[in-house]
């Protein structure tokens, strides 16, 4: 192959496409990679006029832009032009171009290359990166969500750390953290909710399903919230949430809690979306976990575990805080000492078993039985301690009337139509004095008017004033 068929067959089987063509735009040479671009022979190519080969957006930039510019600056690189091919598609073309006067006709030499391949690449890379970013901004986000969930002991912390987490992960008008209780109850525990003024947190449609199936609850759209939850979508919409989601906090298998986030807007809710929610949840499962047993510790440590009933450590903290409040407040305080006649005849006779269930029985009664406010406690055998604030002897005494009249009502369980009495005894605290009382002092005073409420022959009471 001689040199001037190699440098023939290199012009024409560029990976560019390469022409001449004259200042006023007419084509005089091309090679054949250009004529395959456009899907026209050779010989309609040349002496074509090259606007007429470009899109009509191209054929402007090629008249106001490309053509002025090449002859201020005599070189061109790179810009965007769109060819007409003969199927009536398009493809973009980068053209770098100079202008030759240095012959008998000015010439525009012409090197084009298929943008497609590049911006293929650019796509791709602006793709990449903001895959980059995302991963960077997750990563972000949960790090602080583990930062402020750490160090949380408290259900407030816990939902105020979560729902910023969730707040910044979103762009969420308003986002709810519910916490559910072993004994279903439903706690707002962070942030604010739509129809709060209407409709209660447990009948709270979307909410509902989510605790109750444990899958997030998705309504990208009005006509989404219309279809899935028809009473609600009238309020929903009243209160601008056009789009919500819910996303389950599973605790060990069991959904104890949400992330409900409400969107003023449509959203797609998709799955990179949908991910970081989840993650979030996952974060705060064991937070939540971590403090649900804190406070199950605490209320074994306070709390009588055979009635349920706060135990002697804990009535010496309620009778701290209420004699305090006394002398603020010139309020008194009233102890009752209860002690059961006939329990130690019932574990003789019918078994320990059966002692349990009246102790259970009396302090079910005790609940009942006493005002809001009042304190009742298992001091411990059958010994039960009662705290009354506010109130005067003469009330003291109907209180320990009442508490009389419960306890001896007949027995069910092993003990059945068995009865037992209550020997109580009363100290009220007045405040005023010239000496403090202390917790351990009033107990002893209504422990003492016990005793003696025995030794007048049981099932009646005894006041004494501290």
């Amino acid at each position: 192959m001689t040199p001037d068929e190699v440098s023939r067959a290199l012009f024409h089987h560029s990976p560019a496409g390469l022409l001449a063509m004259s200042t006023d735009g007419v084509i005089r040479s091309v090679n054949d990679t250009f004529c395959a671009w456009t899907g026209q022979p050779h010989d309609e190519v040349v002496g074509a006029y090259f606007p007429s080969l470009l899109s009509r957006a191209s054929k402007l930039i090629f008249s106001t832009r490309f053509m002025p510019l090449l002859q201020t600056q005599r070189t061109l690189n790179e810009m965007m032009l769109t060819l007409s091919t003969s199927d009536a598609g398009t493809r973009d073309v980068l053209v770098s171009s100079v202008l030759d006067d240095s012959g008998p006709e000015p010439l525009i030499y012409a090197a084009i290359f298929d943008a497609g391949i590049r911006l293929r690449y650019e796509r791709d890379l602006l793709d990449a990166r903001r895959t980059a970013e995302t991963a960077v901004s997750r990563v972000r986000i949960l790090q602080a969500a583990a930062a402020g969930l750490a160090p949380a002991t408290t259900l407030d912390a816990f939902g105020s750390a979560l729902r910023v987490s969730a707040l910044t992960a979103t762009d969420a008008s308003s986002v709810s953290i519910v916490v559910a209780g072993p004994d279903g109850t439903l706690d707002l525990v962070s942030g604010t909710r739509p129809l709060a003024t209407s409709v209660a947190l447990t009948e709270l449609q979307p909410l509902q399903e989510c605790l109750r199936d444990g899958v997030p609850v998705l309504c990208r759209t009005r006509a989404d919230i219309a279809l899935k939850f028809p009473t609600l979508a009238a309020g929903l919409d009243l209160e601008g949430v056009e789009a919500l989601c819910i996303i389950p906090v599973i605790e060990d298998g069991t959904v104890s809690g949400a992330i409900a986030c409400w969107f003023q807007r449509e959203r797609e809710l998709d799955n990179t979306l949908l991910d970081l929610l989840a993650a979030l949840a996952t974060q705060a499962a064991p937070v939540l976990e971590r403090i649900h047993l804190q406070r199950q510790i605490e209320h074994q440590s306070l709390h009588d575990s055979l009635t349920g009933l706060p135990n002697r450590l804990s009535m010496q903290h309620r009778l701290r805080q209420l004699l305090a409040d006394a002398d603020r407040h010139n309020r008194t305080v009233a102890v009752l000492f209860l002690d059961l006649d006939g329990f130690k005849a019932i574990n003789d006779t019918f078994g320990h078993e059966a002692g349990d269930q009246v102790l259970q029985q009396v302090g079910e009664r005790l609940l009942r039985t006493l005002r809001v406010g009042d304190t009742p406690s298992r001091f411990g055998g059958d010994e039960f301690v009662i705290a009354c604030d506010g109130v005067d002897e003469d009330s003291a005494l109907e209180v320990a009337r009442r508490i009389r009249e419960a306890v001896k009502e007949p027995l069910a369980g092993l003990a059945e139509g068995s009865m037992v009495s209550a020997s109580i005894g009363i100290s009220v605290f007045t405040p005023g004095g010239a000496t403090r009382t202390t917790p351990d002092e009033l107990v002893a005073l209504a422990d003492e008017a016990m005793l003696a409420s025995k030794r007048a022959g049981k099932g009646r009471d005894t006041l004494r004033t501290a």
